[in-house]
């Protein structure tokens, strides 16, 4: 499909929660990213904070591949060897003594509005507030939305 007909497809059938560029990406390397006219463009975003080690980048493809063989997802009612081992990681290259992972940003958001108000119970003091930033965004669950500035 043309550019101009997928874009006309996701109109009738995604909701519309973002305004988005007349451009549908095809692929990506490094920082690059090209559409569908093989226009080449700059990700100075990082796909919203989720590609930082940018795009097919050969090592994280392989990674990726080798896991898919293995194990595609387990969750967290299970012990998974590679996830101990990136928390241990973590926790050794970082201040933390704990990792939680989550599945979205509003996840993580979420865990940390529960943590700071956990945190404030035990420190017995009734009364907190959670500060976010003017125009910012969290997530889309109710706990962030309470947090979100944009909406």
């Amino acid at each position: 499909m043309k550019t101009e007909e997928l874009i006309e497809n996701e109109k009738k059938y995604l909701m519309q929660t973002y305004t988005r560029p007349a451009m549908v990406l095809d692929k990506g390397e490094g920082m690059k990213v090209w559409d569908l006219e093989g226009t080449q463009y700059y990700d100075f975003i990082g796909g919203i904070a989720v590609n930082a080690l940018g795009y097919s980048h050969p090592k994280l493809v392989q990674a990726i591949k080798n896991q898919a063989e293995k194990l595609i997802h387990c969750s967290n009612l299970y012990y998974s060897e590679p996830q101990i081992i990136l928390a241990r990681m973590l926790v050794e290259l970082s201040y933390g003594d704990k990792v939680f992972f989550g599945n979205s940003g509003a996840e993580v958001n979420e865990g940390a509005i529960k943590l700071a108000v956990k945190y404030f119970k035990e420190q017995n003091k009734d009364k907190h507030t959670i500060i976010y930033m003017k125009n910012s965004f969290h997530g889309r669950t109710i706990g962030t939305l309470a947090v979100t500035g944009k909406y």
